[in-house]
């Protein structure tokens, strides 16, 4: 279908068209059309999106306005059936070149279109056809193309394997579409899914939200880890009020005797600080207490610290640094809810286990909850336990694993120190190699380490409105355009702007309804009830 005409082409990247007035509703940002292929040599029809679409009106010109003179003549070209607002009014929109299809990628034309080419708009089958991914490899629809019935498919491998980043300001839908992805990789994929949830929002995924049997297996697969001496009763109230069943969790715990000295030195300097020869003494004495899988209670712990670092103890300065490490030692251990010394240990009836990091790497939804942690303590978990993911998947490197982390500007902020910071670098610098693919989540991302989020190929924008955010995320990620940012300010909560390399072209997205539940609700007012006095 002809759809409008081109009127100017400055470049192959973009072009204006007008608008032929009986189509004027069918074409809006976001909706791709085509043009006949100009460019020499190249087969099949060349795809563009519409960024921009503008109404202009010639009356608004004030001395077309002056020609007219008055109220009363507009209104006599009216008595004779001429309505001079339609007839000087058009439709103009502005479309980016996406390029002609060649195999499974899209190839740039090199000049622009002639003005007065016609633009088409394709129909569904021709627009399926040219958005389709390769035939080979796993993809996960998230939705459909916006204004369409056609899959919003995204290339699996890419999408976790070159990291990921959803984007999007507060309520804007972030935890729904994360939900959504996890639910397409649990049904499409054996991947192991580790889901680091601040908020406890992803236990909801216990439960399904529709009757069916992909529903069904999904909340299967879900298992959720609170740390060992976390109160969760009015959470867990919470949750069996809203849903109607009791939530299902695993108490863990992690044992300290477990850590690199790094973690361990780590942990001690940023709650407590670390004097030089409080570091040499735990250095010397972690050679012969630390890294092991060793389970034994507080004071036999202590004990092994105090006589191995004595090793280096001279004088009576390096005593009193000896006493003072074994006394921060025993805070740190005491003080932190996630820590175990020793079998069999309990918080109240509810038996906590070593948490066995090989047990996160098989096939399922692993939701670690601290949402009881405040957030320095969150910061701590989330390194140590990722170090060990890490660590477990360079020796393993044959099976991949997706990390989801909300609030992602709290684990890895762009300004200030977070213990878990390095190690999501590392992650996103490294990770690809060995199998650790990342998604971060963040209503800040001009929050968010910029070593992280350059990492993520594949963007997902929700609706962001901060023009910080929006700078940020142009200077930031490679693949996103001003007219990208543009569009991203008028998102609906159920839209969403693809781009990246897990999908041919940036791609407008309807995201489909949830197969589990979404914990992630806002409160609401509740009207106040006036009475009458008598």
């Amino acid at each position: 279908m002809r759809v409008g005409v081109v009127i100017k082409a400055q470049s192959p990247r973009a072009f204006w068209f007008r608008v032929f007035d009986n189509v004027e509703d069918r074409i809006n940002v976001g909706s791709f059309v085509t043009l006949d292929n100009y460019d020499t040599g190249a087969g099949g029809p060349i795809l563009a999106r519409v960024t921009r679409v503008v109404r202009h009106n010639y009356l608004v010109d004030d001395r077309v306005i002056a020609q007219l003179g008055s109220e009363d003549v507009i209104n006599t070209f009216r008595d004779y059936g001429i309505d001079i607002q339609y007839i000087a009014q058009s439709t103009l929109a502005r479309a980016s070149i996406i390029g002609y299809r060649v195999g499974t990628r899209f190839a740039k034309p090199l000049k622009p279109p002639k003005p007065m080419d016609f633009v088409y708009l394709p129909t569904e089958e021709e627009l399926r056809r040219l958005l389709r991914l390769g035939n080979g490899g796993v993809k996960v629809v998230i939705g459909n193309v916006r204004s369409s019935s056609i899959p919003a498919e995204l290339d699996a491998d890419k999408l976790v394997s070159h990291h990921c980043a959803i984007l999007a300001a507060t309520g804007g839908g972030k935890s729904w579409l994360a939900g959504v992805i996890i639910e397409e990789l649990t049904l499409k994929a054996e991947l192991p899914i580790i889901v680091i949830d601040p908020h406890g929002e992803y236990s909801a995924m216990q439960i399904p939200r529709v009757d069916s049997e992909d529903a069904k297996f999904v909340a299967s697969m879900v298992r959720v880890y609170v740390p060992g001496k976390v109160d969760t009763t009015s959470f867990d109230e919470y949750f069996r009020e809203r849903f109607g069943v009791d939530r299902k969790y695993v108490r863990f715990g992690i044992n300290p005797r477990s850590l690199s000295l790094r973690l361990m030195e780590g942990l001690l300097d940023h709650y407590y600080g670390l004097t030089d020869a409080q570091r040499r003494i735990l250095e010397e004495a972690w050679q012969y207490v630390g890294m092991s899988s060793e389970l034994t209670g507080l004071e036999e712990f202590l004990n092994d610290l105090e006589k191995n670092g004595g090793r280096v103890v001279r004088g009576y300065g390096n005593e009193i640094a000896l006493y003072t490490l074994l006394t921060k030692v025993r805070m740190l251990i005491e003080n932190r809810p996630f820590f175990i010394t020793r079998p069999g240990e309990f918080y109240g009836d509810e038996p906590i286990r070593l948490l066995d990091v090989k047990e996160l790497l098989e096939y399922g939804i692993h939701v670690i909850d601290l949402s009881g942690l405040d957030l320095i303590d969150q910061q701590a978990l989330v390194s140590l336990i990722l170090n060990e993911i890490f660590k477990v998947s360079m020796r393993r490197r044959d099976k991949p694993v997706f990390i989801v982390v909300e609030e992602a500007h709290n684990f890895a902020p762009s300004v200030g120190s977070a213990l878990s910071s390095s190690t999501l670098i590392k992650i996103a610098r490294e990770g690809r190699k060995f199998g650790v693919g990342l998604c971060i989540i963040s209503q800040r991302p001009s929050k968010v380490h910029p070593d992280v989020l350059s990492q993520c190929l594949t963007q997902i924008f929700k609706r962001i409105i901060n023009p910080v955010d929006l700078r940020y995320v142009r200077n930031v990620v490679e693949f996103v355009s001003d007219e990208d940012l543009w569009e991203i300010r008028v998102l609906n909560e159920d839209d969403a702007l693809v781009t990246g390399v897990a999908t041919l072209t940036p791609l407008p997205v309807k995201v489909r309804d949830r197969l589990t539940e979404h914990g992630g609700v806002s409160p609401v007012l509740t009207p106040r009830i006036v009475r009458k006095t008598a």
